[in-house]
């Protein structure tokens, strides 16, 4: 009868340890998959920001109004570039 007890905690203890070990390492791996996750989403909200800014200074360079639209708010503007209209009346005013 004592031997069985000795077993039976035993057991009782290996499985408490399996399952903490089993509840750590699914912790620990959704924790990484989350971080791993995070970063990714930063990095491509950081890609299609300089996207935008690129393709906007690449629009600007070439001297001619350009509309700029907003799809969430339906509202639209015309840029142009600044350097451009200073140096189309810098000539003309010579």
């Amino acid at each position: 009868m004592a031997i069985t007890k000795i077993i039976t905690k035993k057991r009782i203890g290996y499985v408490i340890v399996l399952a903490w070990l089993i509840f750590s390492l699914a912790y620990i791996g959704y924790d990484m998959w989350n971080n791993f996750k995070d970063k990714k989403l930063s990095q491509a909200y950081q890609a299609g920001y300089e996207s935008a800014v690129n393709d906007l200074i690449a629009e600007a360079e070439k001297c001619q109004p350009f509309t700029v639209f907003n799809k969430e708010t339906e509202k639209e503007i015309q840029l142009m570039n600044i350097n451009c209209q200073e140096n189309t009346s810098t000539s003309t005013e010579k």
